[in-house]
């Protein structure tokens, strides 16, 4: 079974989004998902949090990088983005998306970031062949095929369940 997430996209961001661009350092101290995903973007794109509920991010190089820490992952969770497909991520921030089930698809293909699509395009990404698709315009892209442990791990909701669903076998 094939493990394929398709999103609209909400926003096309540049290169070194760092952690404090996509939540900032001064809202750690909310924990209320309403009140958290209120702020993602909200420094660069103030109108970008509310649209990313059912949809995607577009981004170029080393998104997520900075801060290794969690809440900028939780609050783009707590916003309902479907998924997140850039040219490369910094490693913690994949790391950890991957731990918590944010889709993040790497489009290591290629073609420059403004072939793959914009903001309003759909994009479907499959991550065990590594092939993402415009549906607006129908390009095809080829990009590496996630890692099957990784697409594991999404598949079963983060890395809690599926240590859950193989702890037998893992201890």
């Amino acid at each position: 079974m094939s493990y394929i997430k398709c999103a609209r996209i909400a926003g096309v961001l540049g290169n070194n989004v760092n952690t404090d661009v996509i939540y900032p350092a001064r809202y750690l101290v909310l924990f209320a998902p309403d009140e958290v995903k209120r702020h993602l973007f909200e420094d660069i794109d103030p109108g970008l949090a509310p649209k990313l509920a059912g949809g995607g991010i577009l981004a170029g190089e080393n998104f997520g990088c900075g801060s290794a820490r969690e809440q900028g992952l939780t609050a783009l969770k707590y916003a309902g983005t479907e998924l997140i497909v850039c040219k490369s991520f910094s490693r913690a921030f994949y790391r950890n998306g991957i731990n918590n089930a944010v889709p993040l698809f790497i489009a290591d293909c290629p073609e420059p970031l403004e072939e793959l699509g914009g903001a309003g395009d759909t994009l479907e990404a499959d991550f065990e062949t590594g092939v993402l698709t415009n549906r607006t315009t129908g390009r095809t892209f080829s990009c590496s095929p996630t890692p099957a442990f990784i697409t594991e791990v999404l598949k079963a909701g983060g890395i809690y369940p599926y240590y859950n669903l193989h702890k037998k076998e893992l201890t």
